[in-house]
């Protein structure tokens, strides 16, 4: 039977919560820079939405 492996992409610096920003089944070692970068867009929206 074959393990199935995921990463999750978090931010856990506010007090209020812990903001899960991406999180994806793991298939190699490397994350892909499509997932950083989709992680890395989903965390400036959450800064932008909690300053308005």
């Amino acid at each position: 039977m074959q393990q199935v492996a995921y990463r999750i992409m978090y931010v856990a610096k506010f007090a209020d919560a812990v903001y899960v920003l991406h999180y994806f089944q793991k298939k190699t070692q490397k994350t892909r820079k499509a997932d950083m970068d989709l992680a890395g867009q989903r965390y400036r929206d959450l800064l932008k939405e909690m300053k308005s």
